[in-house]
């Protein structure tokens, strides 16, 4: 299962690329993941991560079921809330998926995960080599007059549209910034590595040297990506690290270590002009901050009208808002069920944040995979669940259910995790 779990945090970033029927390729890969896993595990996992996960579960099998009824009342379509439906069962097979694999004896699953970000950063940037040589693309040309000129649009423009254009996905979906996604995924990959090689440290110097080679170089493309709700995502971890010493009233070396390895990080960016990049994409690039205020002001107008059954098309003029595109699409009672999935999530998010001087120190990176889902439902295109969170709520799913199978465990037969006890 190990196999299958990094095979899909490999294809995971690949979203620009269509396998058949309007498929992309990651949603099959999610898909077929998701069919192996329920087809292979007997239900004692799945029953408790759906316990674990109940009424998050529950919010959005409601959401979905209203979704279809009132599409059908208006005559539309419904791929759409199917796929959620079929995402919702993608959750439950990535959750158990992951307490399979964190349950491995002799922490072999463990171990495995660790590479996470190598496996999903090499897939990344294999296929974005290969599309950039296709459509002709010369990466280090783009980087180079973006830094100069500092403006971050340069990179937008000719980098990653380029890149991910001409693959099967319609060109509205290339302007439409899947770089949130593509890089989301990477965001993943990076937590899942840290959470395990917390689990399971390195004996070797070099497997040690190699991870922490692989994390910094993640982080570069995080910030890269120019994709601000990534970005803020990656920036919410140190953050809870620095929560985390605050509320536990001590600094430990690992922390200040940690502290001081960002301020040098961010001497470099700023050297080599990322940071100006960066600065000028959050403070001077307000285009697209006007326009979803635009979106937002038209959503609100389209309440009223779409109070009971929906029926308002969100495909072209979202709020990206979760709860008030969900009003649109299938009325009021749909939104109350989303805006219960929000508090869930939010909720979790929160709680998990304020106990964390009295988690282990692998829950740190756990309770950071889910800020870019709470990030997302603010500012996700369409109002949806995109897959890539559906995954990273899984696997934090997974992880808790780890967390709780630890703690009813006896100590000695805790799949012999040395640093996965109950303190940090």
């Amino acid at each position: 299962m190990r196999w299958l779990f990094l095979l899909l945090m490999a294809l995971l970033p690949l979203q620009w690329f269509v396998v058949g029927a309007g498929l992309r390729l990651h949603m099959a890969a999610i898909l077929l993941f998701g069919a192996v896993v329920l087809a292979t595990h007997g239900p004692h996992l799945a029953v408790r991560v759906v316990r674990l996960a109940e009424p998050f579960i529950i919010a959005n099998f409601a959401l979905t079921v209203i979704w279809v009824f009132a599409n059908r009342y208006h005559s539309f379509g419904v791929r759409q809330p199917a796929e959620q439906m079929l995402l919702l069962g993608a959750f439950v097979a990535v959750a158990v998926a992951t307490l399979a694999v964190l349950r491995e004896p002799g922490g072999r699953g463990v171990e495995a995960l660790r590479w996470s970000t190598w496996v999903c950063m090499v897939s990344l940037l294999a296929a974005m080599a290969w599309s950039l040589t296709v459509n002709g693309v010369n990466p280090a040309e783009v980087f180079a007059r973006t830094i100069a000129s500092g403006d971050p649009e340069i990179l937008q423009r000719e980098l990653f549209r380029s890149a991910f254009g001409g693959f099967g996905l319609a060109e509205e979906s290339v302007m439409g910034n899947i770089r949130h996604e593509v890089f989301g995924a990477l965001l993943l990959a990076l937590c899942v590595s840290s959470a395990c090689r917390l689990l399971r440290p390195f004996a070797s110097r070099a497997a040690w040297a190699l991870y922490l080679l692989g994390q910094g170089l993640a982080v570069l493309l995080l910030l890269l990506s120019m994709s601000r709700s990534v970005i803020l995502a990656l920036a919410v971890w140190p953050m809870l690290g620095l929560l985390r010493q605050v509320l536990a009233g001590r600094v430990t070396p690992r922390g200040a270590g940690a502290g001081l390895l960002l301020a040098g990080t961010a001497g470099v960016l700023t050297a080599i002009g990322v940071l100006q990049v960066l600065w000028v994409r959050f403070t001077e690039d307000t285009g697209s901050y006007e326009a979803r205020d635009n979106l937002l002001q038209a959503a609100y107008d389209n309440l009223g009208r779409s109070l009971a059954t929906g029926g308002v098309s969100t495909a072209s003029a979202s709020s990206h808002n979760f709860v008030i595109d969900t009003w649109l699409r299938a009325g009021i009672v749909a939104s109350l069920a989303a805006l219960v999935v929000v508090v869930l999530v939010c909720g979790l998010f929160v709680a998990l944040a304020f106990t964390l001087p009295q988690e282990p120190a692998w829950m740190l990176p756990v309770v950071a995979m889910l800020a870019l889902p709470v990030i997302r439902f603010f500012t996700a295109g369409g109002g949806l669940i995109p897959p890539v969170q559906w995954i990273a709520l899984g696997v934090v799913t997974g992880f808790l259910a780890y967390r709780a199978y630890l703690l009813e465990t006896p100590q000695p037969v805790r799949d012999s995790v040395p640093v996965a006890g109950v303190t940090a």
